[in-house]
């Protein structure tokens, strides 16, 4: 693998190892079970961004290559740069919805890489936050973020249009709202019907208990002489 194959999970991945950064601990590190870690540092083996120093009988310790030193001065290098149409372009589909990096990469047709460093940049500039957990990356707007966003928006309408789009946002959100809604009047009524059918299908199987538990009182008895 090159070095443009690195996409945003390996940047916060690299970013969290330091000296003493071991293997068996690495899930504890980036919020994840210990075979999803294993999976990730494997993957970061493969792209040549970390090396395992064994030191038997301890733990394997995760070193940082040359390439993960040069990708994170690269991207803090870039972090500082000023903000154009394309970081705009990411923080709307992150206020759309979008909330995994391979979801904004396959909505704007990025490369991983140049997408990790946008990314990290949009952090860096405090416009968005991310959380490693479970072997990937979630991201979420900030309230600069989201301002920025809504701002870039705007700014591609027509003076007259703005407040036409606003409404057009406000009917479209209603809209939507109204399916949401009917599902979640369904889900409780299914839900009603649904424990209606269990407490019915509990009193059968205590009825048949009871009878079962009749019967063999009565045969006992019989066997015991008393009827």
């Amino acid at each position: 693998m090159t070095s443009e194959d690195v996409n945003f999970v390996d940047l916060a991945c690299i970013l969290k190892i330091t000296s003493g950064t071991v293997l068996e601990k690495f899930g504890g590190v980036i919020n994840s079970s210990f075979f999803d870690a294993v999976n990730l540092a494997g993957t970061l083996k493969q792209k040549g961004l970390v090396d395992f120093s064994s030191n038997y009988p301890g733990p394997n310790e995760i070193v940082l290559t040359d390439a993960a030193r040069s990708l994170i001065a690269e991207a803090n290098a870039k972090g500082g740069a000023a903000s154009d149409k394309l970081d705009e372009g990411i923080l709307n589909q992150l206020s759309g919805g979008k909330r995994m990096p391979v979801e904004l990469g396959a909505a704007l047709n990025l490369r991983p890489k140049d997408l990790a460093l946008r990314i990290y940049k949009l952090y860096k500039q405090g416009y968005l936050l991310y959380e490693l957990k479970s072997g990937n990356v979630e991201l979420m707007l900030t309230e600069s973020g989201f301002l920025k966003a809504s701002a870039a928006t705007n700014a591609n309408l027509l003076p007259g249009q703005q407040q036409t789009g606003a409404q057009q946002g406000a009917a479209q959100a209603g809209a939507q709202m109204q399916p949401q809604l009917a599902d979640q009047d369904q889900q409780i009524i299914d839900n009603i019907q649904s424990q209606r059918r269990k407490k019915r299908a509990n009193k059968r199987l205590i009825v048949v208990l009871l009878a079962i538990l009749a019967i063999v009182m009565i045969y006992a008895l019989y066997y015991r002489g008393y009827i």
